[in-house]
């Protein structure tokens, strides 16, 4: 327990990461093909770091998909992958979303270029209800992201914002508002997370699922995915 906020902690076994390893090879032309238009935007545009090999795009892609673990994160009508850069997390949450739940995603970072070598991903793709936002994520409002004539209070449709380390976690809280969602899911590590969440103001609720030891390589020691509810 930390002051104004609790923590529960919680063990991905390795069967859950097998069923994210199943969703993989099940999507693997689709998600073979984002690699490849990545790597060929990110030469002209710097979506991600300028080195970076296929073998660490794809460990990114299966990380992205750790996030279906999380339940809300599934049943979300809408997603928002703030600080996306190339698409992740939401490009593969796109591909690897339940064809049976209507979800958007809508990928925002407030760098330009980013969001429109995205936005030509996202065409060649042809991935369905998924969209590109460059604005700074203190600036988004809710007809960003759905057409509020259509919604009312009982039926506002479920928005979950998600980010892969592009936020700490008190910072991307106060950038959000409340207006959009008071929903959150990080991928981070665990200890700068724990620490992090020190600094939110109350009250808080947060699950913490450790990633350690679900696979036989070092890539998820100390990470993990904090759902956090404000």
């Amino acid at each position: 327990m930390i002051t104004g906020a609790h923590i529960k902690m919680q063990k991905v076994e390795r069967a859950h990461y097998a069923q994210v390893k199943e969703l993989y090879r099940s999507k693997l032309s689709e998600l073979n093909k984002y690699i490849k238009e990545l790597q060929w935007w990110n030469k002209r545009v710097n979506l991600v770091s300028r080195d970076v090999s296929r073998e660490t795009l794809v460990m990114h892609i299966e990380h992205s998909l750790m996030l279906l673990l999380v339940p809300a994160v599934k049943k979300a009508q809408i997603l928002l992958d703030v600080g996306t850069g190339g698409g992740l997390p939401g490009v593969p949450l796109v591909i690897c979303r339940d064809n049976h739940i209507s979800q958007s995603v809508v990928m925002n970072d407030k760098v330009e270029k980013k969001i429109w070598a995205l936005r030509q991903i996202i065409q060649k793709l042809g991935l369905e209800g998924a969209s590109a936002l460059a604005k700074n994520a203190a600036t988004i409002r809710r007809s960003d992201l759905v057409d509020v004539s259509r919604e009312t209070k009982s039926k506002a449709r479920l928005t979950i914002c998600v980010t892969k380390h592009a936020f700490k976690i008190d910072k991307l809280l106060d950038l959000v508002s409340p207006s959009l969602t008071n929903e959150f899911v990080f991928l981070k590590g665990r200890a700068e997370a724990i620490e992090e969440i020190k600094s939110v103001k109350p009250p808080i609720k947060a699950v913490v699922y450790i990633l350690d030891g679900i696979n036989k390589t070092a890539f998820y020691d100390g990470k993990a995915i904090v759902h956090l509810s404000r």
